[in-house]
């Protein structure tokens, strides 16, 4: 952990004082037309070597580093972008449609990539401590097969002493969490939702009026009860994780396809093509 410490520490510094040279070199040459060339193409060479992480991640055989490695490189330098992105602009909103459009799609990946960075370093441990983690595509049937057990105990339970509340109970405060959708944020920010913690609050306050075979039922809707939460978690997770991707990844590819036409304009326009 301490060693840990000490590499972000290093990297950090080092990203800070690459970012030092970068605004030194722009005050330098933030009034000569060669200082937008040069961020310009700075920014392409950057967005080149982050895309081309993915296609690290699958050649994973060949000799070229180690990928976390890879991806300490990856986060640092798509830090560094935003700072070489501002100077490109000089610090302006873009006015033209295609130069909008450009600083969108830069937008999109970056804060996206943020997002990512998030996610993809607090869901695994969050997914961890949820059990047995399950396949995306198997969880809405297993919330189905949760539901279905959670009605039979409600619904068909009796007692010893005859007649119970048990079914009037899940009705009235357990049915709409039991058939409800996931509380998407507050999953994807890991908080407990409010509709969770009525439910449990419920829970134990009827508790105290149950005489022992109906606190049997009841702890055992209480299981099923955690259970169907967590996969609710791990499906608004899991699902984040896959949106994720379908995002950035495509929005990369078009941030580079729109980069090599900007890039053609800028040169023809200035007489570089001619």
């Amino acid at each position: 952990m301490k060693s840990f410490t000490i590499r972000r520490t290093l990297s950090l510094v080092f990203t800070l004082l690459i970012a030092a040279a970068i605004m030194l070199v722009w005050i330098i040459k933030k009034t000569t037309l060669s200082g937008s060339y040069i961020s310009g193409w700075t920014l392409s060479v950057m967005i080149v070597y982050l895309s081309l992480y993915n296609l690290r991640k699958k050649l994973p055989s060949l000799p070229l580093g180690s990928s976390s490695l890879w991806m300490q490189f990856h986060i640092y330098c798509g830090l560094l972008t935003a700072l070489v992105f501002a100077i490109h602009l000089q610090f302006n909103v873009p006015t033209g449609m295609f130069e909008s459009i450009l600083a969108l799609n830069y937008l999109l990946v970056f804060f996206s990539g943020i997002i990512g960075l998030y996610m993809t370093r607090t869901y695994p441990s969050r997914l961890s401590n949820l059990g047995d983690e399950v396949f995306f595509e198997y969880i809405p049937v297993l919330r189905r097969k949760l539901h279905d057990q959670i009605e039979i105990l409600s619904l068909n339970c009796s007692s010893n002493s005859g007649q119970t509340e048990i079914p009037e109970f899940y009705r009235d405060n357990l049915r709409a969490f039991v058939v409800g959708r996931p509380a998407v944020l507050s999953h994807l920010l890991g908080n407990s939702s409010r509709r969770w913690r009525i439910v449990l609050q419920a829970v134990t306050d009827h508790r105290r009026y149950m005489n022992e075979d109906e606190q049997q039922i009841m702890n055992e809707i209480e299981k099923l009860l955690k259970r169907k939460y967590q996969l609710d978690a791990q499906y608004v997770m899991q699902g984040a994780l896959k949106v994720w991707l379908f995002i950035h990844i495509p929005a990369t590819y078009s941030l580079l396809i729109f980069m090599f036409f900007h890039s053609l304009l800028v040169h023809a326009w200035s007489g570089g093509l001619s």
